[in-house]
């Protein structure tokens, strides 16, 4: 009530001033201080009168002085809040302390009154009946704990005194209290029927009121409390606090935190044995009473035992968290299970309606500053020991509203003020039981065995489920009952929250261990876990839907939404690892649940909006104000940083692992579950969504990239940008993600192209603004063709060169990854529509002629993106100018200087993108595709086919010089053993044939030529190369100090054999194998085969098109009539291929010598199928062999047939090491194996090519015996297995052998030759070996093994 309102209606000035309520007495006098420099406007009289109200005698007078000591106890404690309050809104910081120590008497009145109280509560006959003395005394200890935090020195002296030495009498009361509370609940929990009810609640009632207090001291001053070193210098009430903590000398024997450890068992089974002796019939409204204050001293116990779980953790003192251990064994878990899942819907809509309810009574809207600050300093009932309604003035108002009603109006009154406090008790333990949980379980972690951790985790989890499902459920009831009468939900989310967070943390944690005992019962758990999480999200979901939540309660609602996504994110992923345990029923269920959670993270992707700055802040200052959408900025730091902004980071997230992947294991469910997220997106617009926050990141992302890019941004520029980019990376992964999908799921592929994504993303604002950084634009016409590099492509920081040996310290440039996403997308996309083009041509032509359209969309990304995408590989030659010192970490700088390197290098991040580019390029020239874009842009076709040529010479360059490192680095290894048996080692090394020390020498040469093809940007890189991946590369590591031969040898395979040369290789891999795709889709003589009908064969005159050696197809006409009429495509699997041997025109047949089997036929014109149109056959790789020495094979101007060989030989390295390609610092065999098989068939076309094309004397010249003794050495004779038949299909190695049966045929018998004329030599020098002494006249034995050397053979 307002004061001056009660003055004037006095009717009398003599009228006893004890009527009136001591906080009127107080507000009449009491105003704002008029200076900030001096308390004299603050009248402190009947505050200190009011003070000593509060007295034990007072409570035992009763009556009028037991209400007025009750009342004056109250007043006080508001006054310590009002004060603390107003001065933070009004900016005088003195008011407070000052004026309240001088009222107050030092603190000594609250400390008398509180042991004199204490001192009479000891006697179990005083405490019937003084139900005044506890309140009183729970009043008093509120007031303490609320000065603790904002007057400690005042909060001290309540508790000990104003003198100087402390005064533990009252401390030591205090303890004594609740050590007989734990006495007595643990002989009610035991059913000991000798223990009075009500003695329980009134003893319990004060003990919440002492754990209040000393709660109050944990949370401000414990962990500065951790050695009896002054504390009280730290805090003013550091000394209590370590006199209870134990750490001075005259500390109670007993830790008061181990004292509330065994409370919280003994409260735990109390309430236990009260649910169990409840009637479901009739709601006891004392036995709810006795349990909410039961659970409310439960809290109270939590949190001390929380605070102090930390301190001993970090202090490592008193057994760290072994005083709690039992409170999370099973049988305790099961109790905090089910005490965690007892709310009520009744209770829930009782306590909903009293809070409108007083909401709506209490609104005054005086602008009296008395009341007003009052009012804002304590609107709600806070900082209280137990649960209770609400304030004293608002329930005086309540009675006042409620005075014409019945006797039964006023019963249904209290019973809703009773469940109202019982939910707030459960609400809070809720929160406490969390926050304790959460410190236990991070103890755990540190202390206890997997298992132990483990099992932990998954009953934290599974009781964290089961209190959200509980309280959803709850308020679910309890909205519906509301609704019915025009009223809402309290939007309150207090316990939500940290038991979302405490999910989160041990599903997060659980995650983390894989050894489950019982596979099969793991997925049902998580299936279960996830069914359950799923509904209690869905019912938040709705409870916090927009328009519900106040703008005040934003962040809660969003920061509870994104921590239910990311648990349900865990959960997927984990569930994801056990794909091939699952039945069809369990997937058909987790199929449903995924679709259910799509739709929630769309609709938080719905809730939420971009504002710049955070402008929509203050757009309504009333509390009640319901915002149309969240509202995020790219501005938050860390992952604690704005609530809104990460849950848009979690829901695409969650979108991303929630879509449907193409893995090649397409099946019904996987079908039917792409089909339905695709309709879940349309219906949703999704994609609209997704599209709007990819455009307002773009845009934020395109403004700060110069700033950050050039080095120039502020720490907060950086962040936004940071932000900004994770946005835009994670959307677009998503659409690339989408865009997989598409291949196994036609709908979601039409639905991306119909909504306009890949439109879209072709003008991109950030794409546009940013590429010119990484692909700048050609200047003038006399420009350098190898411009000077300022910073590496792909990295942020400038280049280092000017300090010999320094480590580079670029930084990767996240926008340069995002435009490989893009790239990645669009090759995705031409893989999709021709995968559903080719499903669907005979069985949908709607679906066909919807999908036409899409390939042009690449077409025209090729086209704006023309100078980004082909600049990448003139990059491969620009940044090797760039390198600098670089490229010589780890080595001999003097020895390696003196070694040629290569003519290119690149980044780990350059090689990614020309992967991801030759990777699009590939898609471009493969099947239908390919001839629409010859068509369309025939000038970027015949560009992507030389770059595609140059890109495999480069690609197998680096990776010829790793296998040949590789392989003579291991037979130098092991000839180190059988030095002494030369012979021995010849036959086990035909690699070692010129020598050791020749052999050492191509060794280094070949380490240093691929160390030289790469640089390292970052720390990271640098650190991966000098992380050695084989036991020789560490040693010689750690070893490359010495100076001797062994010693250089040894530090040299360190650059062939680290993590950053693994990952690399693996890249390079990918790019030699699409620049061979392209190579081979888009080769001349690819269309040089024309396919005939058997009328357009029988018009034909052969004998003028066909020329003796052409190839042709051949099959009888009875066969294959009607099928070539009919489809008119390429001769059918019917057919035979031969060589034509000669044609007669008079008798209209051809002669031919079929190539399989040998056999000459004369066969008609008319079985002609197929022909070639030689004036379309030339080749691309000229007819050279791999040069003798690595660095030859660079700097040759034109690919040739060497470069091919090198790259096989890097596939046989892995062939004779299979078992090593199951290490993860090696290439997948899969890749090997494609790459075997495109180089052999390129080859392999390739030698036929030249045979054919050229004249019969130049193919017995030197050259040509050297291709075909390489030949040999890869493929074998008829005789000799082939040194690829590991990484290669056997029925596509047959198919090359034969082809090359001639060329294989004419290398076998000059071998045979050489093996004879070896065997005539009888004898054999051992000096001339080991020295590395050149042996003339004689040629090497070793061409008579299968596994040659890397050198060339002379």
């Amino acid at each position: 009530e307002n004061a001056e309102d009660i003055t004037r209606k006095l009717e009398s000035s003599e009228e006893s001033l004890l009527a009136l309520s001591p906080c009127n007495l107080l507000l009449c006098k009491a105003c704002l201080p008029v200076s900030k420099s001096t308390d004299s406007s603050c009248n402190i009289a009947n505050l200190n009168l009011i003070s000593r109200y509060p007295s034990v005698d007072n409570i035992v007078a009763g009556g009028a002085k037991s209400k007025s000591a009750l009342l004056s106890a109250k007043i006080v404690k508001m006054c310590l809040e009002h004060a603390s309050t107003s001065s933070g809104v009004y900016g005088d910081t003195r008011i407070g302390l000052s004026v309240f120590r001088a009222a107050l008497g030092g603190g000594m009145m609250i400390f008398n009154t509180l042991f004199d109280t204490f001192d009479r509560l000891t006697n179990d006959s005083y405490l019937d009946g003084n139900d005044d003395s506890v309140l009183m005394a729970v009043t008093l200890l509120e007031t303490v704990a609320i000065s603790v935090t904002s007057h400690p020195e005042l909060a001290r002296s309540m508790l000990v005194g104003t003198e100087v030495s402390q005064n533990w009498k009252l401390i030591d009361l205090i303890v004594a209290s609740v050590n007989d509370t734990v006495e007595l609940v643990g002989k009610s929990a035991d059913g000991d029927e000798s223990v009075n009810e009500e003695k329980i609640s009134l003893r319990s009632f004060l003990t919440c009121g002492c754990l209040h207090m000393i709660s109050a001291l944990w949370k401000s001053c414990r962990l500065v409390c951790t050695q009896n070193a002054r504390s009280e210098s730290k805090h003013a009430c550091g000394v209590v606090t370590s006199h209870l903590a134990g750490a001075n000398d005259d500390s109670p024997t007993t830790l008061i935190a181990n004292t509330a450890a065994e409370l919280t068992r003994c409260t735990l089974l109390a309430i236990m044995s009260l649910q169990e002796s409840e009637n479901d019939d009739a709601i006891s409204y004392k036995a709810i009473n006795k349990k909410c204050i039961l659970v409310d001293m439960l809290t109270k116990a939590l949190d001390i035992i929380a605070i102090e779980a930390v301190t001993r953790i970090q202090t490592k003192t008193h057994g760290g968290i072994s005083f709690v251990e039992d409170l999370f064994e099973p049988g305790p878990m099961e109790c905090w299970s089910i005490l965690l899942a007892s709310n009520n819907a009744a209770g829930l809509a009782a306590s909903s309606w009293l809070f409108g309810f007083s909401a709506s009574v209490e609104k005054s809207n005086a602008l009296n500053w008395n009341v007003g600050s009052f009012l804002e300093a304590y609107p709600a009932e806070k900082n209280l020991a137990t649960s209770t309604w609400c304030l004293y003035g608002q329930s005086t108002r309540l009675a006042d509203a409620l005075t014409c009603a019945d006797s039964d109006s006023s019963r249904k009154f209290l019973e809703c003020s009773t469940l109202y406090s019982s939910i707030q008790a459960e609400d809070c333990f809720a929160a406490s039981w969390a926050h304790f949980f959460e410190v236990v379980a991070a103890g755990c972690i540190k202390s206890k065995g997997s298992k132990e951790v483990q099992s932990l985790m998954n009953s934290l989890a599974e009781c964290s489920l089961a209190s959200l499902s509980s309280i959803s459920e709850s308020k679910t009831i309890s909205e519906s009952i509301l609704s019915s009468q025009g009223l809402s939900e309290s939007p309150d989310t207090m316990p939500i929250g940290d038991l979302c967070s405490l999910l989160l943390y041990s599903l997060s944690v659980s995650s983390a261990f894989d050894d489950f005992e019982n596979v099969e019962d793991r997925c049902d758990v998580l299936l279960g876990m996830f069914g359950r999480l799923y509904e209690s999200a869905n019912r938040l979901f709705a409870m916090t839907q927009l328009g519900s939540a106040s703008s005040s309660n934003q962040v809660a609602v969003c920061s509870i939404r994104q921590r239910l996504l990311s648990s349900a994110l865990v959960i997927v992923s984990e569930f994801e690892k056990l794909s091939d345990k699952r039945t069809r029923e369990s997937s058909i269920k987790y199929n449903e649940i995924r679709i259910g959670l799509t739709n929630l993270a769309v609709n938080a992707l719905q809730s939420l909006q971009y504002v710049q700055g955070g402008s929509a802040d203050n757009e309504a200052s009333d509390d009640t104000f319901a915002p149309s959408k969240f509202s995020y900025d790219f501005a938050s730091k860390g992952e604690n940083g704005d609530s809104a902004f990460q849950l848009l980071r979690t829901s695409i997230s969650l979108l991303s692992h929630l879509s449907p992947t193409s893995n090649g294991h397409s099946n019904y469910q996987s079908h039917s579950y792409g089909v339905d997220f695709s309709s879940c997106f349309k219906q949703r617009n999704a994609l609209q969504q997704l599209q709007y926050h990819l455009s307002s990141a773009s845009s934020v992302t395109s403004l700060t990239y110069p700033a950050v890019h050039g080095g120039t941004a502020s720490q907060s520029v950086t962040t936004i940008h940071s932000n900004a980019v994770d946005i835009v990376n994670f959307i677009m992964t998503l659409m690339q993600t989408l865009t997989d999908s598409g291949s196994s799921t036609v709908s979601t592929l039409l639905l991306l192209a119909e909504s306009g994504c890949f439109r879209a993303l072709i003008g991109n604002q950030l794409l546009k603004a940013t590429s010119v950084a990484w692909a700048p634009k050609s200047g003038s016409v006399g420009e350098s063709a190898s411009p000077i590099v300022t910073r590496h492509r792909g990295y942020n920081a400038p280049i280092q060169t000017n300090l010999s040996g320094a480590r580079p310290a670029s930084q990767k440039d996240s926008v340069h990854e995002i435009w490989l996403v893009a790239v990645n997308t669009f090759a995705s996309l031409l893989r999709s529509v021709r995968q559903q083009s080719s499903t669907h041509e005979k069985v949908d032509e709607q679906i066909v002629s919807q999908l036409a359209p899409i390939s042009k969309i690449v077409f025209d990304f090729v086209c704006s993106y023309e100078r980004e995408l082909f600049s990448c590989f003139a990059a491969l030659f620009n940044e090797v100018h760039a390198q600098g010192n670089l490229s010589n970490k780890g080595g001999k700088s003097s020895f390696s200087s003196s070694i040629q390197s290569s003519s290119f290098a690149f980044t780990s991040n350059l090689l990614k993108e020309c992967e991801a580019v030759s990777f699009l390029f590939a898609e471009l020239c493969t099947g239908n595709t390919r001839t629409q874009f010859a068509r369309s842009c025939g000038s970027i076709y015949k560009k992507i086919l030389t770059a595609s040529v140059e890109l495999t010479k480069m690609t197998s360059s680096f990776l010829g010089s790793i296998g040949n490192a590789r392989e003579l680095f291991m037979a130098l290894s092991d000839a180190k053993t059988m030095l002494d048996q030369p012979s021995a080692m010849l036959d086990a090394h035909p690699l070692l044939a010129e020598g050791i020390p020749n052999a050492r020498h191509e060794a280094i040469r070949n380490a240093h030529f691929a160390h030289s093809c790469c640089i390292l940007a970052t720390r990271e890189d640098f650190r991966d190369a000098h992380t050695a991946t084989t036991k020789d590369a560490r040693v010689g590591e750690s070893e490359s100090t010495q100076n001797s031969s062994a010693s250089l040898e040894q530090s040299f395979q360190i650059h062939v054999n680290n993590k950053f040369i693994a990952e690399v290789e693996e890249v390079a891999g990918y790019c030699l194998f699409n620049s061979l795709s392209v190579v081979a889709n888009a080769h001349p003589a690819s269309e040089s085969f024309v396919s005939l009908s058997p009328e357009e064969a029988s018009q034909l005159d052969v004998a003028s098109v066909i020329n003796p050696g052409a190839v042709v197809a051949i099959c009888p006409q009875n066969t294959t009539a009607q099928s070539l009429k009919r489809y008119r495509i390429e001769a059918p699997q019917s057919a035979s291929y031969a060589r034509t041997i000669r044609c007669d025109r008079s008798t209209r047949a051809i002669t031919v010598k079929y190539i399989k089997s040998g056999e000459i036929e004369h066969v008609p014109w008319s079985w002609l199928v197929g022909m070639e149109d030689t004036s379309k056959k030339h080749s691309l790789f000229s007819y050279l062999p791999a040069a003798k020495s690595i660095a030859d094979a660079d700097v040759r101007g034109q690919p040739s047939l060497g470069h091919l060989v090198l790259a096989l030989k890097w596939c046989r390295h892995y062939s004779s090491s299979s078992s090593s390609l199951n290490d993860k610092n090696t290439p997948p065999m899969y890749l090997v194996n494609s790459v075997a098989e495109r180089a052999s068939i390129l080859l392999c076309t390739e030698v036929l090519l030249h045979d054919e094309l050229r004249d019969s004397h130049s193919r017995r010249d030197e050259t040509t015996r050297k291709i075909n003794m390489q030949l040999l050495d890869l493929f074998g004779s008829d005789f000799d297995s082939s040194s690829l038949s590991a990484v290669m299909n056997e029925d596509i190695l047959e198919s090359i052998k034969m082809q090359l049966k001639d060329q294989l045929h004419e290398a076998s018998l000059e071998r045979e030759e050489e093996r004879k004329m070896w065997e005539e030599q009888t004898n054999w020098d051992n000096a001339s070996f080991l020295g590395g002494k050149k042996r003339e006249g004689r040629r090497s034995p070793f061409r008579s093994l299968s596994r040659k050397t890397s050198s060339d053979f002379s």
